[in-house]
């Protein structure tokens, strides 16, 4: 009994072994898909245009000094009456390894002037009104993008132009010469989904 449990011992590695090598080229294949939705930490970039702002001579897109990951759009002191086109005021790059398009853009409660805002978006050769802030301005205003009429980019690296108009009315309200400047300003949105 002894020789045959030393046997047995010498023999279970081998056994194991053989064992190990039979299973391990068994396979059964399974097709899967998923998709990943959720957006928060997308790999879309903003990279400033050509145009320059008139104050500083700087690009209009800058880094924020005073929160990380966000950018600053610095479009000038104006006059009422004004007119100002920048026709590369910057641009949105698609880092992803899958097309995106854009559905909407538009501004936080609480921003100020958007109604002199005019941006448009360019795709493909067509520029695409993405908001029309003031009624006068054809053909509506608001945000004009959605889930049917949207702008699409490109996987890696696709981009494409931001164009923004300022068109400011001759009269602006409570701006009189008590209150010689008004500052705007508010956050933008930039809404995307993916392509699949």
């Amino acid at each position: 009994m002894k020789k045959s449990r030393k046997m047995a011992l010498l023999l279970l590695p081998l056994l194991i072994t053989y064992l190990f090598q039979a299973t391990q080229y068994a396979r059964a294949p399974v097709k899967y898909n998923y998709y990943v939705v959720y957006a928060k930490n997308a790999d879309i970039a903003l990279i400033p245009g050509t145009d320059l702002s008139p104050e500083d001579g700087d690009k209009l897109l800058r880094n924020s000094t005073s929160q990380l990951g966000l950018y600053n759009l610095s479009l000038g002191k104006w006059a009422p009456g004004y007119r100002i086109n920048y026709t590369d005021a910057f641009r949105i790059r698609n880092n992803e390894a899958f097309p995106v398009i854009m559905v909407g853009l538009n501004f936080s409660s609480d921003s100020t002037g958007t109604q002199y805002l005019a941006i448009y978006i360019k795709n493909g050769t067509d520029w695409v009104a993405a908001w029309l802030g003031d009624e006068t301005r054809s053909p509506a205003n608001g945000n004009q993008l959605n889930a049917s009429h949207y702008i699409y980019i490109a996987a890696n690296g696709g981009e494409v132009v931001v164009k923004i108009e300022i068109m400011i009315s001759e009269s602006v309200a409570a701006l009189n010469q008590t209150s010689s400047s008004l500052m705007y300003g508010g956050t933008m949105y930039l809404w995307f989904t993916g392509v699949y």
